[in-house]
């Protein structure tokens, strides 16, 4: 049996969306799912598994990871650590990390709906196929524009695991050194930030 073979989503959930007025995960595009629907349902297309990291007592995420099969994780609230993108990626490799047979994470934002599923099948069939650069984290591109979801193998978790409140994976990470995937997928570089942005 291949060693090392499970790649599992994180897909980063827990943020305040303070810019949006209101909890943007359950805004509705403009097919009538929402945001974080959208999301969920490109990952279990491409992945088996998909961790979803949430603020605690989030009963609309806790909903629909039971319906879409995918595992609901609440990250705690610890003032001393600070809320922000940092503190949820750390948690999320930290559980990871216990899981001895997953060769990567694929970590994926809960505010761009956008990203094709054809883009994630190429990250990861990039790791797959990787040729012995097991430490060589993955980024989509396109037009020249690094963008996400990206792939962090197992052996850059460790620098990733203290980061706090809003540190990002640049902390830590030479994304000069990444190995990048050209897509024609503009979805890649779109997030959600305000109401209009939800027309794509």
């Amino acid at each position: 049996m291949p060693a090392l073979d499970r790649i599992i989503s994180l897909v980063m959930a827990a943020g305040l969306a303070s810019r949006f007025g209101s909890d943007k995960r359950q805004a509705r595009l403009p097919d009538g799912r929402s945001l974080l629907e959208a999301v969920l349902q490109t990952q279990r297309a491409a992945l088996p598994e998909v961790w979803v990291l949430t603020r605690p007592a989030d009963a609309f995420a806790a909903s629909l990871c039971a319906a879409l099969g995918c595992r609901h994780i609440e990250v705690p609230n610890v003032p001393e650590a600070g809320p922000g993108m940092g503190r949820t990626l750390s948690l999320g490799l930290s559980l990871l990390s216990q899981e001895p047979d997953v060769s990567a994470a694929l970590v994926t934002l809960a505010d761009m709906p956008w990203v094709r599923p054809s883009t994630v099948d190429a990250l990861l069939a990039a790791h797959r196929g990787r040729d012995g650069a097991q430490g060589v984290a993955i980024v989509p591109v396109h037009q020249g524009a690094l963008g996400h979801p990206r792939v962090l193998p197992r052996s850059l978790w460790p620098a990733l695991l203290t980061l706090r409140a809003d540190q990002g994976a640049r902390q830590a990470v030479d994304w000069s050194a990444a190995r990048r995937v050209e897509v024609d997928d503009p979805g890649v570089l779109i997030d959600i930030d305000t109401p209009g942005d939800l027309s794509g």
